[in-house]
């Protein structure tokens, strides 16, 4: 399966990040997720296209404080 990560998305990241000030290393082990796919999170320009795996760990994230 593969989904859209969207500016809304990757914009919430960041701000989540800063708040907590992680290093994109600690980011990486809260999501489970490896280094370079939370690089390509962060900086790629959106609308891009990733795995399941990484969508859900990211909304997953993103929706913990709600």
């Amino acid at each position: 399966m593969q989904a859209i990560i969207t500016e809304q998305q990757q914009t919430a990241l960041i701000k989540k990040q800063a708040i907590n000030r992680l290093t994109r290393t600690q980011l990486a082990n809260k999501l489970n997720l490896a280094r370079t796919t939370v690089k390509d999170v962060l900086d790629k320009q959106v609308p891009f296209v990733v795995s399941g795996k990484t969508f859900t760990a990211v909304n997953n994230y993103l929706l913990e404080d709600l």
